[in-house]
């Protein structure tokens, strides 16, 4: 039988594993508080772990931020693997193709269930602007992201898919923001679709 200290032993997490879950706490607290609601405490609480838990692994709050960027981009971006697939996929796309895979991507991250997530990007993008750090890593998964973009447009005859990588990313990124403020009444899919079809004839 068992005794009480190995069942405990099995329970717990590994480290890896405790700072992933913590990692995603802290997104949380990001995307419901904003950036002054993110402290140990509120992440201990957001995770359901006893008061000092996330001390334990993050002793600053540079290091919690860190990881939760880094926790971001495993969330957000496909892994290096699904870039490549998309490289040997994307040879002889059409613009319908390449619209639809846009507004595939774009629907994920404007769904409301991640709209938490979507937040805590932001919250962590401005963060970013007051930490090298963190700065790096944002910058990382940016250039990920920027990869794929080039891979898609590549992939659809785009003569100059460096360039025009840069110049969808920031109608996509006003898109995101404009969702995120609800302010004016979002674009509906069809138009979203239009505005795609309008850049993807300039390339």
């Amino acid at each position: 039988m068992a005794t009480g200290a190995n069942t405990r032993e099995r329970a717990a997490p590994e480290p890896a594993l405790r700072r992933q879950q913590l990692a995603d706490a802290a997104l949380t607290v990001l995307g419901t508080s904003g950036s002054r609601g993110l402290t140990h405490r509120a992440v201990d609480e957001a995770a359901g772990l006893p008061a000092g838990s996330t001390s334990n692994h993050f002793r600053t709050r540079a290091a919690l931020l860190e990881a939760a960027a880094a926790r971001h981009v495993e969330l957000d971006l496909p892994p290096p693997a699904a870039v490549e697939a998309v490289a040997a996929a994307t040879e002889t796309l059409t613009r319908e193709q390449m619209r639809e895979l846009v507004l595939a991507g774009l629907e994920r991250v404007l769904d409301p269930a991640a709209r938490t997530q979507l937040a805590a990007r932001y919250e962590l993008v401005l963060e970013a602007t007051r930490s090298p750090s963190l700065h790096a890593a944002m910058g990382r998964s940016r250039a990920r992201f920027t990869d794929l973009i080039v891979l898609l447009l590549r992939g659809g005859g785009c003569a100059r898919p460096e360039a025009h990588a840069a110049q969808l990313i920031a109608l996509l990124d006003g898109l995101t923001v404009d969702r995120l403020q609800e302010t004016t009444p979002p674009l509906e899919r069809a138009g979203v679709a239009e505005l795609l079809d309008r850049f993807f004839a300039t390339c």
